[in-house]
């Protein structure tokens, strides 16, 4: 398999873009979580690529992409999505999944961008509001980032004590390489908009997969429901037994489910593809 990157220029910033699979193959765009990056993907790649055209990209702030001071927002990752996705002149709309924050991005492309985006799959998206426990890690993270890199693997080895040495030093160089600006977006100005109140606006078909909340999944049966309840056309998938990177741990189960859905919704689509003839960046 192989897997082409190159920087993507969008005027007032540059994201670091990977693509693979099939470039005729129906798209996905993958969305990664916070201090990510695109390779946090790696694990279900492989299984993606083979069956559509796989495009992710490190989110402004994280990995290779532009680090700007500010601008942190759901709506300014969304455009930066968005801009790509009319860059590249796609003449399909996406399915897309995110996870975690990426998760969050997501919705409100679906939202605002409507005629990008085909279907979504959501990876046990944060869709509560943020607890006080959410801002004692995410402080947590921006203390251990500006400490450095030795303070940020032993923080890593807390959060994940069944980890290996090196997960916890790609957490940690991966939490060094993220600018501030997302970490302080999420404490100080909160997600803007709220992902519960975007959720009836959602038309596109949608996936939620919903981690352990016994093992660090953060979508809770509660808000899990009503989130079932808001959206128009969603299904739930469960992975018991899986923590919050459920791509991460239990990838096979996700390929699964999510190369299902993508091939019931492209299949249904592809007759009346909103995006199809006029360029996926409307």
């Amino acid at each position: 398999m192989e897997i082409r990157e190159r920087v993507e220029p969008l005027g007032d910033l540059w994201l670091w873009v990977a693509e693979a699979g099939e470039t005729d193959a129906p798209p996905v765009l993958l969305l990664h979580g916070l201090y990510d990056r695109w390779e946090t993907w790696l694990p279900v790649v492989p299984g993606l690529a083979a069956k559509t055209r796989v495009i992710a990209f490190d989110l402004r702030g994280h990995g290779r992409s532009s680090q700007p001071a500010g601008g942190y927002t759901l709506r300014d990752y969304a455009d930066d999505a968005a801009r790509l996705l009319a860059a590249m002149r796609l003449n399909k709309s996406v399915v897309a999944i995110g996870f975690s924050l990426g998760a969050l991005v997501a919705l409100v492309l679906a939202a605002e961008w409507p005629m990008v985006v085909r279907a979504l799959v959501l990876e046990d998206p944060p869709l509560a509001p943020p607890s006080e426990g959410t801002r004692l890690w995410l402080e947590a993270l921006l203390a251990a980032k500006r400490a450095g890199v030795e303070a940020a693997y032993e923080l890593a080895r807390e959060l994940d004590p069944d980890g290996t040495p090196e997960d916890w030093q790609r957490s940690a160089l991966w939490l060094c390489s993220t600018a501030d600006g997302p970490i302080l977006a999420l404490l100080d100005e909160g997600r803007q908009p709220e992902p519960l109140d975007l959720l009836p606006r959602i038309v596109q078909p949608t996936l939620i997969l919903q981690a352990d909340p016994l093992l660090g999944g953060v979508l809770d049966d509660d808000t899990v429901q009503r989130a079932l309840r808001l959206l128009p056309n969603a299904r739930l998938e469960r992975f018991p037994g899986s923590g919050h990177a459920i791509h991460h741990e239990q990838p096979e189960g996700f390929l699964e489910v999510v190369l299902a859905f993508s091939e019931e919704v492209t299949g249904r689509a592809a007759v009346d593809d909103p995006a199809a003839g006029s360029g996926a960046g409307g």
